[in-house]
């Protein structure tokens, strides 16, 4: 696939256009930008998307880097607003193969691009990719961020193999539950087929909708072992993430889950949301959960028929999906008495109804 060229003289690998989104991030996007523009693999566009910042990120790009585009949105529309912008302008180009999402805060390997291509276009059915993203601290590390983000059955989302070291079992590319937004590759022809990232979600839980909606339709989604980049994340606990979190938990399980999976899943998650409610009133974030049930009830019309667009486009069913679904959430920032005691329960109910499914 590499370094193929046509009569022309041109390059006939895939035609990726990189989108890094920021908003307020200026501190990052040296780094950030100039590990991208390193890259071995060269058939690709940067696009620079800037979300309203106020911190002189745009300019800053503009005058620094002037062959990388930029998208000056005049609102903060959110991770998944902003993307499922840009995106859909950037595939009405023709020579646009695949776009990669990719945050700022950020540094990649000079073979990272190239590795992802060569994942995603080892088959057609492969929709979605993710790298390998390790955690930075102040430098490169070789312990996880996230290797594929895992999926509860309850709609959570997690790091998964979070601050592991990078061990001889991740020698092969493998299937993931869900990709990371961090970064992660999606071709064309499947994006457009499952109508992509869901712009109302704004922030959270959107390319776990936008992965599971590419499984239900017959589609892969797999970790490039070969590709690595680095994340400078830690795990901030804030009412607006929890607000957003838990309403599009809700929305994710409305819009993708069969009939019969929400039926069978509301008796546990009657009990979790019973001890997530004690919690929050100790914890003091009672009116966040509130407000995460009420912006899930308004958004419920818009639900209805999201639902019936990704009901109607499916291939596989629940029960064909359910290897993917983790009976507990393991995720060491969150690690408490609390949550082991969930996990407990948790596993015990999905061992009961996983037949079932």
């Amino acid at each position: 696939m590499i370094d193929r060229e046509d009569k022309k003289g041109e390059s006939k690998d895939p035609f990726a256009s990189v989108l890094m989104l920021g908003y307020n991030d200026k501190d990052n996007l040296r780094e950030a930008i100039d590990s991208v523009l390193e890259q071995s693999y060269k058939n690709f566009e940067l696009i620079y998307i800037d979300n309203a910042s106020t911190d002189g990120s745009l300019d800053f790009v503009k005058e620094r880097y002037p062959s990388v585009k930029t998208i000056n949105n005049q609102e903060n529309l959110g991770y998944a607003g902003a993307y499922h912008k840009a995106i859909d302008e950037t595939f009405r180009k023709e020579k646009v193969d695949a776009v990669v999402l990719l945050n700022t805060d950020i540094l990649v390997d000079k073979e990272w691009l190239g590795e992802m291509i060569k994942t995603a276009y080892k088959e057609e059915r492969i929709a979605v990719v993710q790298p390998k993203i390790y955690l930075f601290e102040n430098k490169k590390t070789n312990k996880i961020n996230t290797f594929g983000n895992q999926l509860n059955y309850l709609g959570f989302g997690y790091c998964g193999n979070y601050k592991k070291e990078d061990k001889k079992e991740f020698t092969d590319d493998i299937e993931i539950p869900t990709a990371s937004g961090c970064s992660l590759l999606i071709k064309k022809e499947p994006y457009l087929n499952i109508r992509g990232i869901d712009p109302t979600f704004f922030a959270y839980v959107e390319d776990q909708d936008m992965c599971w909606r590419a499984r239900t339709h017959g589609y892969r989604v797999m970790l490039s072992v070969n590709a690595k980049m680095w994340h400078k994340y830690s795990f901030v606990k804030n009412k607006g993430k929890f607000y957003l979190y838990e309403r599009n938990r809700w929305m994710f399980i409305f819009k993708n889950y069969q009939v019969k999976t929400i039926l069978l899943f509301i008796p546990i998650a009657i009990v979790m949301e019973l001890g997530l409610i004690a919690d929050s009133i100790f914890s003091g974030y009672f009116l966040d959960k509130l407000h995460g049930y009420l912006g899930f009830c308004v958004k419920i019309p818009y639900l209805f028929l999201e639902r019936r667009r990704a009901q109607s486009g499916r291939i596989l069913k629940d029960r064909d999906l359910k290897k993917y679904f983790s009976d507990n959430i393991v995720f060491e920032d969150v690690e408490s008495r609390g949550l082991r005691i969930a996990n407990s329960i948790l596993r015990v109910y999905y061992r009961f109804i996983k037949k079932l499914i």
